[in-house]
């Protein structure tokens, strides 16, 4: 299944990243599923629970939604998961699919450093991401990143354009106008008051922006 999935998903790194960390109440995760999440990222910091790990995965794919796990290799085979972001510079796209398989999905965080950009995209990586767009509490260990290099970005490589932090529906048609694949989220759908109606909302904006058509957004 892994396999096929990852195999189908690189045909479409596009749309709704959605960002799951522990603290996330299980029905949240469910709603934002509902709403129509492309990819979800399990960010565990220090509370590595496989057991919270292995049933956030269980539940997306229950939904078809490719699962990675930021930086955790090991926690990311033992629960089976698609794949791994990064933002290690120790970590290679290599390494982490010698680690888990050779189809694994794999993403990298790049800050403002278009030469990490390079590298990113020669060394394997399926897509890229920038952290952070604008100030948010959730991404605070992150630099500014102007919209310029998702510009820049886009001119350099032909692997998808991820973009994060203090992302709403205000401010996210400028960063997709700046040539960004994909929003990912943490706030902006798990602190709304329903997690479902926040991310339909987004992947309509993302539909009319990046004409993203999956057989979840068909009937948003």
């Amino acid at each position: 299944m892994m396999k096929a999935m990852c195999k189908e998903m690189r045909k479409r790194l596009e749309g709704l990243y959605v960002v799951v960390a522990p603290d996330t109440p299980p029905d949240k995760i469910e709603k934002a599923l509902r709403g129509g999440a492309d990819i979800f990222q399990i960010w565990m910091g220090a509370q590595a629970d496989p057991n919270w790990a292995r049933q956030v995965s269980e539940l997306a794919r229950r939904y078809q939604v490719p699962v990675l796990v930021n930086n955790d290799v090991k926690l990311a085979a033992e629960i089976g998961a698609d794949g791994v972001h990064t933002d290690d510079d120790r970590l290679t796209p290599q390494e982490i699919r010698k680690a888990l398989s050779a189809q694994a999905l794999v993403g990298v965080t790049c800050g403002a450093d278009l030469d990490k950009v390079r590298w990113a995209e020669k060394s394997g990586a399926d897509y890229i991401s920038f952290c952070s767009i604008f100030p948010s509490s959730s991404v605070d260990e992150c630099e500014i990143v102007p919209l310029e290099t998702i510009k820049a970005a886009k001119r350099l490589v032909k692997i998808p354009v991820f973009a994060s932090g203090g992302i709403t529906l205000q401010n996210a048609p400028q960063v997709l106008a700046a040539g960004a694949d994909g929003l990912a989220l943490i706030s902006a759908i798990f602190h709304a008051p329903d997690p479902e109606q926040a991310a339909r909302s987004f992947k309509r904006l993302l539909r009319r922006k990046l004409g993203i058509e999956t057989s979840r957004t068909d009937t948003l």
